[in-house]
C-alpha cells in the first residue's frame, strides 16, 4: 500500500511540474530569501543591461511626481 501512496503522490509531482503555479511559488519563495542589498544589487544588474542592451534609452530625466 506504502508503494501505491508513492506512486500517487509521484503522479500528483510529475502533473504539476513546469506549472506556472509551481514557478510563481518558485520565484516568490527565491525573492523572500534575498536581502534588501541582494535585492538592489540585482536591479542594478538588470538596468546596466537594460541600457547596454538598448531596450532602455539614456536620455533626459522626466520630472518627479509631486
Amino acid at each position: 500500500m506504502r508503494f501505491v501512496n508513492e506512486m500517487k503522490a509521484n503522479k500528483d509531482k510529475q502533473e504539476d511540474w513546469g506549472s506556472w503555479e509551481q514557478a510563481e511559488t518558485w520565484r516568490k519563495e527565491s525573492f523572500a530569501q534575498r536581502s534588501h542589498a541582494q535585492r538592489l544589487q540585482w536591479l542594478k544588474s538588470a538596468l546596466v543591461l537594460a541600457y547596454r542592451s538598448g531596450a532602455i534609452k539614456a536620455g533626459p530625466m522626466p520630472p518627479l511626481p509631486k
